[in-house]
C-alpha cells in the first residue's frame, strides 16, 4: 500500500513538472510578441528577431497622424523585423514628453517643439536627448478673417476679437503677441481668444463669434480649400517689410513662409505668413543600426511614401537637410552618407547645433 502510494506521488510530481515546463515556454512566447520597445524580440513565426518600436504622432485623423500609420505600415512590409506601433499622444510638445518619458521610440512633431525640447525651454524643465531623423511639411501659421470683420491687414486688429491661443501650441500665442508688437498695438487692445482645436476655431469663425484666427494648418489643407470656397473668409498677409521685425523675437524653428497666390479659392494674390516643419524625430539613446535602417527604409520606398497623404511628397532628403534645428540622429547620418547627401556644410551645421 505504501508503496503504491509512493509511485502515486512521483507520477504526480512528473506531471505537474511537465504542465509548468509546458505553460513557461507559452508565457515566454507571448512575451516576446509583445517584446520591450527599442529591443530585439523573436517575431510571431520565429523565423527572425523583431525589433518593437513605437511612433508617437497627433490625434487620429490628423495628417501627422496619418503619416504615421503610413509610415508604421511602410516600413513593416519592406522591413519585417521591425513590428511597428503608432501612438496618437496628441500635440507635437506632448509627443516630445513622450520621447523623454520612453513612452515613444520616434515622434512625429512639429520643429519647435523638437527645439525647445533639445534646448529645455519651457514647458520643458531640462533638456531632452531628441535628434533629427528627417523633415517635411510646412505647418503654417496664418491668419484667417471674416470679409465683414473690416480687417485689411494686421494693422486693423485692434479692437477686434482674434482666437489667437492655444495651450498645444504655445507659438501661437508667440507669434500673435509678436505681430502685435511690430504693428504697433497694445495686447490689451485685441479680444485674445484661446481655443483647444482647430474644429472650435473654425466652428467660431463660422458662427461670427470672433473676427479672426491664427490658424495652424498645412499648405493646400482641405478644411480651409472648404471654407474659403464659401467666400465669407479670407487670408491677411504680413506686410512683408515687417517679417523680420516679426520673427527677430520668436524662436528660430518659426520661419516665414508665403502662400502662393491661387492655393485657396479666391486667393488671387501671394500671402505672407509664418510656418514650422514637420519633424520626424528619434530618443538620442536609440540604436544607431535602428535609426539607419528605418531611414533607409521609408526614403528607398519614398514613392509609395507619397501615396499616403498630400503632405507626405514634402518629406524628401533635399528638404531633411535643410537648415535643421536640433542635432542629427547618428543613425539618420549613416544614411544621409550613404546616398552622399551629407556635406561639409550640413557636417558643421551638426557640430554647431550639438555644442548649443
Amino acid at each position: 500500500m505504501v508503496k503504491r502510494n509512493y509511485w502515486l506521488v512521483v507520477g504526480t510530481i512528473l506531471i505537474f513538472s511537465l504542465f509548468l515546463s509546458a505553460c513557461g515556454s507559452n508565457s515566454s512566447g507571448l512575451q516576446s510578441n509583445g517584446g520591450t520597445p527599442g529591443e530585439a524580440t523573436s517575431s510571431s513565426n520565429g523565423d527572425s528577431p523583431q525589433t518593437t518600436v513605437r511612433i508617437g504622432t497627433s490625434s487620429s485623423g490628423s495628417p501627422f497622424y496619418t503619416v504615421g500609420v503610413g509610415l508604421s505600415n511602410i516600413i513593416t512590409k519592406h522591413d519585417p523585423s521591425f513590428n511597428m506601433t503608432v501612438e496618437p499622444v496628441g500635440g507635437s510638445h506632448p509627443n516630445v514628453f513622450a520621447l523623454q518619458n520612453d513612452r515613444v521610440d520616434f515622434a512625429i512633431t512639429n520643429s519647435l517643439a523638437s527645439y525647445d525640447g533639445y534646448n529645455g525651454i519651457p514647458p520643458f524643465e531640462s533638456s531632452v536627448d531628441v535628434r533629427l531623423v528627417a523633415q517635411g511639411q510646412a505647418s503654417i501659421r496664418q491668419l484667417i478673417v471674416r470679409k465683414d470683420s473690416g480687417i485689411e491687414s494686421p494693422s486693423d486688429l485692434k479692437g477686434k476679437t482674434i482666437i489667437g491661443q492655444r495651450p498645444a501650441m504655445p507659438e501661437i500665442e508667440q507669434i500673435m503677441y509678436a505681430l502685435l508688437d511690430s504693428y504697433g498695438i497694445s495686447k490689451d487692445d485685441v479680444n485674445i481668444i484661446s481655443t483647444t482645436d482647430s474644429p472650435e476655431v473654425i466652428e467660431a469663425l463660422e458662427l461670427g463669434s470672433v473676427d479672426g484666427a491664427l490658424f495652424p494648418a498645412s499648405l493646400n489643407a482641405p478644411t480651409l480649400s472648404e471654407i474659403f470656397s464659401d467666400d465669407e473668409f479670407k487670408l491677411i498677409s504680413v506686410d512683408e517689410d515687417k517679417l523680420d521685425s516679426i520673427l527677430e523675437p520668436l524662436p528660430e524653428a518659426i520661419q516665414k513662409f508665403v502662400i502662393p497666390s491661387g492655393t485657396y479659392p479666391n486667393q488671387d494674390s501671394d500671402v505672407f505668413a509664418f510656418a514650422l516643419n514637420a519633424y520626424l524625430v528619434a530618443q538620442g539613446e536609440l540604436p544607431d543600426e535602428m535609426v539607419y535602417r528605418l531611414t533607409k527604409t521609408m526614403f528607398d520606398n519614398y514613392e509609395e511614401f507619397t501615396t499616403i497623404h498630400n503632405s507626405a511628397k514634402d518629406w524628401t532628403i533635399e528638404n531633411s537637410l535643410t537648415e535643421p534645428v536640433i542635432p542629427f540622429h547618428p543613425g539618420a547620418i549613416q544614411y544621409y552618407k550613404e546616398v552622399n547627401a551629407w556635406n561639409n556644410e550640413i557636417e558643421e551645421l551638426q557640430q554647431s547645433l550639438e555644442n548649443h
